[in-house]
Formats: C-alpha cells, sequence, structure tokens
C-alpha cells in the first residue's frame, strides 16, 4: 500500500474489516470516500512539501481548497465517480490521484 492507503478492492475491505470491528457505525461509503481524499491530501503534501492545500471530495469531484478557504481548482473522476474509479482499477486510480497532485502543487505552489 503507497502512503498506507488501500490500493485494490482487496485491501480496501480488509481495512473495511478492521475499522468495522474497531468503529461499528463505520460505513463502506464513507470509508471508501475517506480513503479517496486521505489518498489525494497525502499525494498533495508529498508534491507541495508540507500541508498548505486541502482536497476534498465533494459529490463526484475533488475541490482544492488554498489558503483564505479558496477554491483553486477541482479534478474530475476518470470515469463516473472516483468511487467506481477505484472498484474498477484502484492502482490507476491512486496514479491518477499522485499525477493530479503533482500538477495542482506546481500550478499553485
Amino acid at each position: 500500500m503507497s502512503l498506507d492507503y488501500p490500493e485494490n478492492m482487496h485491501e480496501f475491505e480488509d481495512k473495511f474489516a478492521i475499522e468495522k470491528a474497531r468503529h461499528p457505525e463505520t460505513t463502506r461509503d464513507g470509508l471508501m470516500k475517506q480513503v479517496i481524499e486521505d489518498a489525494f491530501q497525502g499525494y498533495l503534501d508529498e508534491a507541495e512539501e508540507g500541508h498548505y492545500d486541502t482536497g476534498k471530495l465533494v459529490g463526484k469531484e475533488i475541490q482544492v481548497i488554498g489558503i483564505g478557504k479558496k477554491l483553486l481548482t477541482t479534478i474530475q473522476p476518470i470515469g463516473e465517480s472516483f468511487e467506481a474509479d477505484f472498484e474498477k482499477d484502484g492502482d490507476k486510480l491512486m496514479w491518477y490521484l499522485e499525477d493530479q497532485a503533482d500538477k495542482v502543487a506546481r500550478k499553485f505552489s
């Protein structure tokens, strides 16, 4: 797992089972959203060499918010949604998120 995030559905299901055992209120959809946000944020922090901007999954896009809560840009999923992208090919989504984070860092840093 890159950056300690599940990169495929097998790893995700393992993480979900652990989280569900620790926190029974955990939902599959909620955890999926959190994994995608955390992965993008980790890649963004790495690309910017620190935590300067924040990525949040809002609906079907990731919104990147900068200093002063200004919307810098939005990132669209490869397909229908980030969740569907992860289920189809988690590795491909992680590469995409890393690439998009690098682009944000180059453009706004």
